[in-house]
């Protein structure tokens, strides 16, 4: 597919509608110097609770939020009576969502950062993946941790035409510091025989987004997350003759799907 996935194009729409709710929280500094609260260090415990810190140092009352869709949001927590900054707060309620993005805010001041956690399935064998968050360098070690010798990670290399293939072996990457940045796809495989849940944890992405997708195959993804479907929901400017692979992990094939005269055949 040769085009722009561009997710700041759209005003209708899944994916619009969550550009719409994420320029709320693009804000920074306030006119008077203040500095609204905001969130760090996210953790996602293997099958349990997510956790993350409140950094808030105007000391101030703050409420979290949270959201499934980045545009509807509910309270789940407002501050006790005595604050500090560097609180941690647990959502024990997290096992219950494949995914889901907190929020802070305090009277008088912007909302804070938005981050969040999302759970994927890795079937044995080879998944298509994507990182929808920003997390410190995004580096594989940090994305994988814990995973067994022999899992691997590739990369579509658009300009060479080319996999690349990074091999963790006797606990260390094949391809120190190489990082999956938000926006980016790759081919992940699980070397065990078991069906794995992983979680990719971190900060959604804000501001403007244009992400050039070259002729030729290429691995490539909304840089903020969502789901739907490609042309409709996402608004990617699907032309004739472009081709989207789904890979079935159970089936460990690819299904294609032409897009042709218009129309999806």
């Amino acid at each position: 597919m040769g085009s722009d996935l561009n997710p700041q194009r759209p005003q209708n729409g899944m994916l619009g509608r969550m550009q719409r709710a994420m320029r709320i929280v693009s804000w920074g500094r306030t006119a008077q110097g203040a500095v609204p609260p905001g969130l760090a260090d996210p953790i996602r415990f293997p099958y349990g609770p997510f956790q993350f810190k409140i950094e808030n140092p105007g000391l101030k009352p703050y409420t979290i939020f949270c959201s499934t869709d980045l545009v509807n949001w509910e309270e789940v927590a407002r501050s006790r009576p005595k604050l500090a900054s560097g609180e941690e707060y647990v959502d024990s309620a997290a096992p219950n969502f494949g995914h889901r993005f907190y929020r802070v805010a305090t009277e008088g001041l912007p909302p804070s950062n938005v981050i969040g956690y999302c759970a994927v399935i890795l079937s044995p064998g080879f998944t298509l993946i994507v990182n929808p968050f920003h997390n410190g360098n995004c580096e594989m070690a940090e994305a994988f941790k814990g995973w067994p010798d022999g899992t691997s990670v590739s990369k579509f290399d658009g300009r060479l035409m080319r996999v690349t293939e990074n091999i963790l072996k006797d606990a260390e990457w094949t391809i120190p510091g190489q990082q999956l940045a938000p926006g980016e796809g790759a081919i992940f495989f699980n070397p065990t025989s078991d069906y794995k849940r992983h979680s990719f944890v971190g900060d959604v992405a804000e501001g403007s987004f244009n992400l050039p997708i070259a002729s030729g195959f290429s691995l490539h993804s909304s840089m903020v997350p969502g789901s739907g479907k490609l042309d409709d929901d996402l608004k990617f400017p699907i032309s004739n003759g472009d081709v989207v692979h789904i890979f079935d992990g159970d089936r460990q094939a690819y299904v294609t799907h032409p897009f042709e005269q218009g129309k999806w055949t």
